[in-house]
């Protein structure tokens, strides 16, 4: 597949987000730095809020607690459903054709609820854009995320 960014077409990057999640409150900073490393109009950071309990004033009240510049809407279009997102935080990378170019986490810094190491070894969110950013297909396009689960979800254990 020729690489979206090449032909001079928009990715979208769709970052699903809970307000009361610390994993989501504590990526803040990662998605502060990435917005910031891609600000390029051919990539757009889009913040979802799949949950139905979300109220309008607590996405803003969180857009402005922690200095995200994304749009950040509610998902009223099921874009959750649509991908398969489980957990917020979780990242989609998409194309024009809303085909999948990376899921997954923003980072390895979590690996249980609750549960950090004391260094992020792996940005693999940033990693899938810098690929995408040099033309080539993403390295890992799929990582297993951690987080809070989207409400309404079954969340089935891993089978590791």
């Amino acid at each position: 597949m020729l690489n979206p960014l090449i032909l001079g077409l928009p990715v979208r990057v769709i970052l699903f987000l809970a307000p009361l999640c610390p994993i989501c409150q504590d990526m803040t900073f990662d998605l502060r730095g990435l917005e910031a490393e891609f600000d390029d109009p051919r990539v757009e950071f889009i913040g979802v809020f799949p949950n139905s309990s979300t109220r309008q004033e607590q996405m803003e009240a969180f857009a402005e607690r922690y200095g995200i510049e994304m749009t950040l809407v509610r998902d009223t279009a099921n874009w959750a459903e649509a991908l398969g997102a489980r957990w917020t935080p979780e990242a989609f990378i998409l194309d024009v054709q809303d085909s999948i170019l990376y899921q997954g986490r923003i980072n390895d810094r979590y690996f249980a609820p609750g549960r950090r190491k004391s260094k992020t070894r792996n940005r693999d969110l940033r990693n899938a854009l810098l690929d995408i950013m040099a033309g080539q297909p993403v390295t890992v396009p799929l990582t297993e995320a951690v987080g809070c689960p989207i409400e309404g979800v079954k969340v089935m254990p891993s089978k590791n």
